[in-house]
């Protein structure tokens, strides 16, 4: 049920923002370099220095040719939990240009790791609501009901 929700939302946002008008083409990864992604910052091939790192994320150049056929390059980051992550040199990618503006592409794999990301942190940032709400109640709670009763 997610993934059809998913992807009803994903064509919902494309036809929203005229995506779906535009060329549809197959892009060539031209060079894919993983980067570990540090608090604040993300670090390419080095050791983290010091950082507390929290993920990782793969850095793409792809190419891919316009009407006219010249070449068009783009360059996207693609967290671990997309299916991008796994792009590796020469290989191929859906993506959609601008035929107007050619230089403009919309790659849908970018999309689906963002809804996935936000879900994640959304769910991260609830449960820690509910944890404080928690600590609060819980330190708070029996001195209060004892004012209460008591007083």
């Amino acid at each position: 049920m997610w993934q059809t929700d998913r992807s009803m939302l994903i064509q919902f946002w494309e036809r929203l923002c005229g995506y779906h008008k535009w060329t549809p083409v197959k892009a060539i990864v031209q060079s894919s370099t993983l980067a570990r992604v540090g608090m604040g910052s993300t670090v390419e091939g080095k050791e983290a220095n010091g950082q507390i790192v929290i993920g990782w994320e793969s850095h793409c150049e792809i190419v891919w040719k316009d009407q006219q056929g010249v070449e068009q390059t783009a360059v996207f980051e693609a967290p671990e939990e997309s299916p991008l992550y796994q792009l590796c040199d020469d290989d191929t990618v859906d993506i959609r240009f601008n035929p107007k503006h050619p230089a403009n592409c919309y790659i849908p794999g970018l999309l689906q790791a963002k809804l996935v990301s936000a879900w994640k942190f959304g769910l991260f940032a609830m449960m820690m609501v509910l944890a404080c709400i928690i600590v609060i109640v819980t330190w708070l709670g029996p001195n209060v009901l004892f004012r209460t009763i008591f007083h």
